[in-house]
């Protein structure tokens, strides 16, 4: 393919995920958009626990559908978080999740980080497990009273907002 093509690619993805966002989140008043591109093995509730500059434990919520082709699933966050966690909630049994991209976005900046690099910045808990190969995180369930199990940011995201985005 020629550069021209790569170009114009590059270019519209961009644009369709600009007007996207635009429509979706930050034009409602939210500061901060999180898009997780995903499969998932069970339906469910994904929670995203975020600590800001001027808030603590702020909570995010988003459903998640088991069907056979990837989805997009979008966090609103009312502030730019300075770390947060990911949380799959009321699920009994074990789940598959396979993570094919992240937008992060303020009002005027973008991060995309893609498959092969999510482990880069996102560490699992004891309750996880990352699977290499596939790229797959499987969600172990937990009894009342353990420790959820969740994928976190690690220092080295912390440290790439701080800097691409601005916060």
């Amino acid at each position: 393919m020629k550069t021209k093509n790569y170009l114009f690619i590059i270019f519209f993805f961009t644009l369709f995920s600009l007007n996207s966002c635009i429509k979706n989140c930050l034009d409602s008043g939210f500061m901060f958009r999180i898009r997780l591109e995903l499969e998932t093995s069970k339906s469910g509730l994904l929670i995203l626990k975020y600590n800001s500059k001027n808030s603590k434990n702020l909570v995010a919520k988003s459903e998640i559908v088991k069907i056979e082709e990837s989805q997009f699933v979008e966090f609103c966050l009312e502030e730019e978080p300075l770390e947060f966690k990911i949380y799959f909630i009321e699920s009994v049994e074990k789940v598959d999740l396979k993570v094919f991209s992240v937008l992060l976005e303020n009002t005027s900046r973008q991060m995309f980080i893609e498959q092969e690099m999510f482990y880069l910045y996102f560490k699992n808990n004891q309750n996880v497990q990352y699977n290499k190969d596939t790229n797959t995180y499987v969600f172990n369930p937990h009894k009342v009273g353990e420790k959820n199990s969740y994928l976190g940011s690690r220092e080295s995201l912390k440290k790439r907002l701080a800097k691409r985005l601005k916060l």
